[in-house]
């Protein structure tokens, strides 16, 4: 293997690799049944932290299904991918259902978050070396 400490790449437990998946999805359930629950929560998490869990929960289900039909576990999503999705996102939840809906709020926050979980996706399963 090479050293990676020359190329200036970051390594990560594959632990961390192989659990943010399930943590953001029970993240967002918690978040989700304590706001049907009534509960108060601080603001950021309220209205913002499941912007940020949206995308790395999304790519991650789109990636695991294309290995799946693919039958090869090497695939990964390339930027190019994930950043029309993410800009799908931002248009259809930040543009578009708040003109025909009063559920849904225009928020540019919502929007960098979006592109902030992508990034999150894309350094996790692209960029960053698994340390076993």
């Amino acid at each position: 293997m090479p050293n990676l400490e020359s190329r200036n790449i970051q390594t990560i437990p594959k632990g961390l690799k192989a659990l943010y998946f399930p943590l953001f999805c029970l993240t967002a359930a918690i978040v989700f049944s304590l706001q049907k629950m009534s509960v108060a929560l601080p603001q950021w998490i309220n209205n913002y932290l499941n912007d940020f869990l949206c995308m790395p929960t999304v790519l991650f289900i789109g990636q695991f299904t294309i290995r799946k039909l693919k039958r090869n576990n090497t695939i990964r999503l390339p930027w190019p991918l994930i950043l029309t999705l993410t800009l799908f996102y931002s248009v259809y939840f930040e543009y578009y259902l708040p003109r025909i809906n009063l559920r849904y709020t225009a928020d540019f926050w919502d929007v960098a978050l979006y592109f902030s979980g992508s990034a999150f996706f894309y350094l996790m399963e692209n960029k960053l070396v698994v340390r076993t």
